[in-house]
């Protein structure tokens, strides 16, 4: 008689990190969300607050001291390393801003090794102000990695070398979705396309049921979105015309909570 071999599980840690004090709710509403998703999935989940700016190299602390998107995008990979030379054979970076809102089809693939993830950004066409475009990079909000990937250490080794060679203003974008983007482009990474890159102007229309910015995104999408990244980034300030304010992120994740976003 055959016998049922049976595979071992696959231990998966997802991680992520915020300040710990002054935390609007509807970043609230976005953690809660994927440690929800991790839970369901049969997940462990660890949150980090701001001692994941202690495992950074002294020298890449100054080099990009003040540009927390750059000290972050270190930061992960350390972090996702140490889970991984642990007791974890995968762990998952989620940003703090991500919100997962439709779990379900939110999985993780086991034939990968290491992903990124899949941006379409919307913002005004510089030659024709009324007009809209669209922007195909790649983003890190969501990202994963099994133990013995190799391009773990590679990445960290980049991050390292290119924000210690830089020279003046460091774009916050510079070891995430700038370097991942021509990478990309060259090598092809592997990506997730159902955790998306919401910018202002989608959200604005996410959070009002409609609008023009939404529609081309939809557009735009290969296919359903099970969770989105509200870029906290530029909350606060006005891009695009759209101030980010607290009134319109707790709008927009109510609507995504409720309604999704299907092409």
């Amino acid at each position: 008689m055959a016998r049922t071999v049976q595979r071992p599980t696959v231990s998966t840690l997802v991680i992520q990190s915020y300040r710990t004090e002054v935390v609007p709710v509807w970043i609230e509403t976005c953690m809660q969300s994927v440690c929800d998703w991790a839970h369901g999935a049969g997940f462990s989940y660890e949150f980090v607050g701001d001692e994941i700016f202690d495992l950074l190299p002294d020298d890449y602390r100054r080099a990009a001291a003040g540009r927390f998107p750059v000290l972050t995008d270190l930061g992960r990979l350390l972090l996702i390393r140490r889970a991984l030379e642990g007791r974890f054979d995968r762990a998952i970076w989620v940003d703090a801003d991500v919100l997962v809102f439709h779990a379900d089809c939110l999985s993780v693939p086991g034939n990968m090794g290491y992903a990124f993830c899949r941006e379409i950004w919307v913002q005004p066409n510089g030659r024709r102000s009324s007009a809209l475009k669209c922007y195909r990079n790649v983003h890190n909000a969501f990202c994963f990695f099994e133990r013995g990937n190799a391009f773990l250490d590679f990445y960290i080794h980049a991050c390292e070398r290119i924000v210690g060679a830089a020279a003046g203003q460091i774009p916050n974008q510079i070891v995430g979705t700038k370097l991942l983007t021509a990478l990309h482009n060259m090598v092809g990474l592997p990506l997730l396309e159902s955790v998306g890159m919401f910018s202002p102007l989608v959200i604005r229309d996410v959070a009002a049921g409609s609008g023009e910015a939404a529609s081309r995104l939809r557009h735009e999408t290969s296919g359903p979105l099970a969770a989105a990244n509200l870029c906290s980034s530029l909350f606060g300030r006005e891009t695009d015309g759209v101030v980010l304010t607290d009134t319109l992120m707790v709008q927009a994740c109510c609507r995504l909570l409720e309604e999704g976003f299907t092409p």
